[in-house]
């Protein structure tokens, strides 16, 4: 009990102490409670069997990255085309209260959907004969070549969804089963030199086209991987990547304007140097600067990458009083996104609530719409469609979905090919800072695609059904697939 929340207490108090803003109790209150939060679930899965994924815990740990630490270290102050406006105490601390409220219903969908009676029993996964290994790797391959050397821009609206689709979920997917055999020591030197040239590719694709989510996303999933095998999580692993992505994060925006609105032409070298090298400058003359004011611009500029608290309170400071509730809306794409866009070239984009959202609240000119995405999570898009009933209405149902979505796709007995779906799945699901449409969107059609594209790999063990939930737990207890000395056939050397 002391160390659910005598961990918790300490950091709040740290932060809270080193913070150069005045915070409220209230603040500091609503702050504990959303360190509190992760904590204590990561705790209580630490506790038990550890045989699925902390799914609530790796979600509010995103939100206490999102609220609490812009809180402590953010600026609180928002950006719109106006100029620099700074937020009142009582936007930032209704914020809080508001982030309080979605991670206690989002945690309350997924406790409701844990006590479902039933979970789809799938029977089809990966073929590990030497025939069908081979025709693994070829896919690997393919699928990593497609990432490099095929722009999805000339496809059409209907093909570049499939092709975004492809580059991002088929290799991947083949990278995590490759892994899984790997931590289990059972995998050949080809295949180990297949996942180093996944990786490099991975990572210098994408840096030279200015995202680091890829680079995040795959070690969001070698992490979930590691957390199946071996039952716990790599904290080690995320202290060394951590640092990285912090390093990398300030000049994110040099990099933007030079090679996306510029216009600059580059290879992948050059790109990735141009993006090195810049975040060494603004580091090196943070350090150097004596007065701090260096070193405040560049935590504002790295934490702002993850922030949702400047965003929601200048939500609640024009909600309802200048943009009105939109009692759901924004969420008329959702009904869509199952109807691939090849079939209806011109349906609803994803990125309409985003846009409509940015122009309402000040954000974004129409004008430079095409140039400028920005999010507001949602959380916040819930408050806006219906004020302080959008937790109740949204975060409870989107918790059910998610808990539905972990049993399906994030325990054991999903087999090794469906868990490995999961896995890949677990960064988008983890990317709270979407609004709703671009949250679920593509869910379906991004499983549909591996399961096409693996196709030849696969193999049926029988007619799958619907079992109770005490007979997965049942057969989860006897089952060795997700064991470090699991008994996996041995793919061919």
């Amino acid at each position: 009990m002391m160390a659910n929340a005598g961990v918790p207490l300490l950091v709040t108090g740290l932060l809270s102490y080193f913070s150069p803003y005045d915070v409220t109790l209230a603040e500091i209150a609503a702050a504990y409670l959303l360190t509190w939060l992760p904590w204590a679930s990561y705790r209580t899965w630490y506790r038990d069997e550890r045989k699925g994924i902390p799914l609530f815990a790796l979600l509010a740990g995103m939100y206490w990255l999102s609220y609490v630490l812009p809180l402590f270290w953010g600026s609180h102050a928002v950006s719109l085309v106006s100029g620099r406006r700074p937020l009142s105490d009582k936007a930032i601390t209704a914020s809080l209260y508001l982030a309080v409220a979605g991670v206690v219903a989002l945690w309350a969908g997924i406790k409701l959907a844990a006590r479902f009676r039933w979970v789809p029993l799938v029977r089809v996964d990966v073929c590990t004969t030497p025939g069908h290994w081979n025709l693994l790797r070829i896919i690997f391959i393919v699928g990593t070549l497609v990432k490099v050397f095929v722009p999805i821009t000339e496809w059409g609206e209907g093909g570049r969804q499939f092709i975004a689709d492809f580059e991002k979920m088929v290799p991947t997917v083949i990278f995590v089963i490759f892994l899984r055999y790997y931590l289990r020591q059972r995998i050949s030197n080809l295949d180990k030199a297949l996942m180093l040239l996944y990786v490099f590719v991975a990572v210098v694709v994408g840096i030279s086209s200015g995202w680091l989510g890829s680079f995040v996303g795959l070690g969001i999933v070698c992490v979930i991987i590691y957390t199946y095998e071996r039952r716990k999580l790599p904290l080690t692993a995320a202290l060394i990547v951590l640092p990285i992505i912090l390093f990398f994060q300030p000049a994110k925006q040099a990099f933007r304007e030079r090679y996306w609105t510029g216009n600059s032409a580059g290879g992948y070298s050059e790109r990735v140097a141009f993006w090195g090298e810049s975040s060494w400058n603004m580091w090196a003359e943070a350090i150097t600067d004596r007065t701090g004011y260096r070193s405040m611009q560049l935590a504002d500029a790295t934490l702002s990458r993850l922030s949702l608290l400047q965003q929601t309170a200048n939500v609640m400071e024009f909600t309802p009083d200048r943009v009105p509730y939109q009692y759901g809306r924004l969420y008329s794409y959702v009904g869509v996104t199952l109807i691939p866009r090849f079939l209806w070239p011109n349906k609803p984009s994803v990125n309409d609530a985003n846009q409509w959202y940015q122009v309402s609240y000040g954000l974004t000119l129409p004008r430079e719409l095409s140039n400028v995405s920005i999010a507001v999570g949602t959380l916040a898009e819930s408050y806006i469609n219906f004020g302080w009933l959008g937790p109740v209405l949204i975060m409870f149902p989107l918790g059910i979905f998610l808990g539905s979505l972990q049993r399906i796709l994030l325990h054991a007995d999903s087999g090794l090919l469906f868990s490995s779906v999961g896995a890949v799945l677990v960064p988008q699901l983890l990317a709270v800072e979407s609004q709703m449409a671009q949250y679920v969107a593509g869910l379906a059609q991004q499983v549909l695609v591996v399961l096409l594209a693996l196709v030849p790999v696969l193999k049926s063990q029988g007619q799958g059904r619907a079992v109770p939930a005490r007979m997965v737990a049942r057969r989860v207890n006897q089952s060795r697939i997700l064991r470090p000395n699991t008994s996996l056939q041995k793919p061919p050397m």
